[in-house]
């Protein structure tokens, strides 16, 4: 006698498959928080409503349970933007836990290790934030670039950079890029001398950051993805909104077999922008992290030094009044505002920073007495770090050479210290202002005498850096060369100076109203 294929059992092998098929195209799980800090849910563990959830594409939020569910394809990383009353859950190197990595096969075989297979989609796919009073007022360290091609160079780091961050009051870290000189191997050491700082790290990617052996986009991440996540994700602190970017497009190989790059955001995530957007106050400040420059001043015909669909960015911002752009990847400090001119119709310009690189030069230059490299950036700055303070949705920064005086802002390159008399005519007092904009004044007097305006130039390079570029050669790298910048500033000697000793003062006040001084003695023979 044939079994009778019943109508329960008919109803039982649907909605199987229909859970099935939910299973294999929907993620689904909680946010939730995470009272014993363990990273995992406990019962009594709470949901937490209104936090956005993201596949890298769309944007959702928990429901009034800490409920959500999102549409779900293999090699898609899993995300949640932190509310400002939540602090993130920090692995024992001080790494964000906010993401979950799907891809069930892991990754192809490449020079350096990426993920292993996954395995298949958990049923539930939570993620615990730990509650916190919302910080109206806090502090990030930024910088560009660490950029160790080496273990040598990441012992520059270490003890030229972090050493001296122990003691800096901060809440993060965010280093914009190039975390790597292409030898991925050091992450694993990267990340344990960050650790010593003891607060959440917000690794950026850069184009040394991927694994050049992949062909195009596809898994040129994977190594990346398998130490930080995903390389764009949000959170917030504060009344600011921060969107990390990548901008790095990847072409694979040239025919000359070098990897090649452009800078761009590329149109997927650009969606994920527009959905992530749309939960988020326009009130609040946008600070956006990436590696290239939206623009780089004097050369941004230059394809891998700009981003080409940053036009498609600033349609998306334009509701957004506050914006603020922090960059690396010139080793230079440049300030720039992108108002009308690179076609941004919110009549308050995007203030874009590219910020110092720890690593300056690549970590070349003559050595100081502690064996680190002097690695003076190409438009003589030092290399260093900058200190952000948001308050509300305002914020200020000030910039700090490594290893050097905090009151350090500016050298006086010009004149030299003793000069001819009848050299003075072909003489200039030249200065610069190390994270000097165009909103920054600037004025000398010599002897106590009256304060003058000094004249910023528009583009110009560093005659210190010149020089020692020249003395120092054989420590450089041929192509490490002056770089025109937007920092300095001149002004001609005033007349009559006679023979003897003079002092020259200069003071510089910033785009945040915080002023600095240096002097220089100045002797004048015949």
């Amino acid at each position: 006698m044939k079994p009778v294929f019943s109508i329960v059992t008919a109803f039982l092998f649907l909605l199987f498959f229909f859970d099935e098929a939910i299973s294999q195209n929907y993620v689904q799980g909680y946010v939730y928080e995470d009272i014993s800090q363990t990273g995992q849910r406990d019962d009594g563990d709470p949901g937490i409503a209104g936090v956005m959830v993201s596949n890298q594409l769309d944007v959702v939020l928990t429901d009034e349970n800490g409920f959500y569910r999102l549409p779900i394809e293999e090699e898609m990383i899993i995300f949640v933007t932190k509310p400002p009353e939540y602090k993130f859950v920090l692995d024992e190197q001080y790494i964000p836990q906010f993401f979950y990595i799907h891809q069930p096969e892991g990754s192809p075989e490449l020079n350096y290790s990426g993920l292993e297979p996954t395995g298949h989609l958990p049923e539930s796919v939570d993620f615990g934030l730990i509650s916190a009073e919302k910080r109206e007022k806090f502090s990030a360290v930024i910088f560009g670039d660490p950029q160790p091609a080496n273990h040598r160079e990441l012992d520059y780091y270490r003890d030229g950079v972090v050493s001296e961050l122990i003691g800096v009051e901060t809440d993060m870290i965010i280093p914009l890029g190039d975390i790597m000189f292409d030898n991925l191997d050091l992450f694993g050491r990267y990340n344990e001398i960050m650790a010593v700082l003891e607060k959440p790290v917000f690794n950026i990617i850069g184009n040394h950051d991927i694994n050049f052996d992949a062909d195009g986009n596809r898994y040129a991440r994977e190594t990346f993805k398998r130490y930080y996540g995903p390389s764009h994700y949000s959170f917030e602190e504060g009344d600011v909104h921060f969107i990390a970017l990548d901008n790095v497009d990847y072409l694979g190989y040239n025919e000359e077999g070098n990897p090649s790059y452009v800078g761009n955001i590329r149109p997927g995530q650009l969606e994920w922008i527009a959905n992530n957007l749309e939960h988020v106050d326009e009130n609040k400040l946008i600070v956006l992290m990436a590696h290239i420059p939206l623009y780089a001043p004097g050369r941004d015909e230059t394809a891998s030094l700009r981003t080409g669909d940053r036009g498609e960015l600033f349609e998306l911002l334009e509701n957004f009044d506050n914006v603020l752009f922090l960059g690396g990847h010139v080793h230079t400090i440049f300030h720039s505002f992108l108002g009308e001119d690179f076609g941004r119709q919110n009549p308050n310009p995007i203030h874009q920073h590219l910020t110092a690189a720890a690593s300056g030069s690549w970590w070349k230059g003559p050595y100081n007495k502690n064996g680190i490299p002097v690695t003076t950036q190409r438009d003589g700055t030092p290399n260093g770090y900058h200190i952000y303070t948001f308050d509300g949705n305002s914020y200020s920064d000030i910039y700090k050479p490594a290893g050097l005086d905090p009151d350090y802002q500016m050298r006086i390159e010009a004149p030299r210290a003793q000069l001819s008399i009848n050299d003075l005519p072909d003489e200039e007092i030249r200065v610069n202002v190390f994270n000097g904009s165009e909103r920054s004044e600037v004025a000398y007097r010599v002897n106590n005498g009256e304060w003058a305006d000094m004249e910023r130039l528009d583009l110009a390079i560093s005659t210190f850096f010149e020089k020692m570029r020249e003395e120092y050669d054989e420590k450089f790298l041929g192509w490490i060369q002056p770089i025109q910048t937007t920092h300095i500033w001149r002004a001609d000697l005033p007349e009559g100076l006679s023979k003897g000793i003079h002092k020259l003062e200069i003071r510089s006040r910033d785009m945040f109203g915080q002023g600095f001084t240096q002097t220089k003695v100045l002797e004048i023979v015949e």
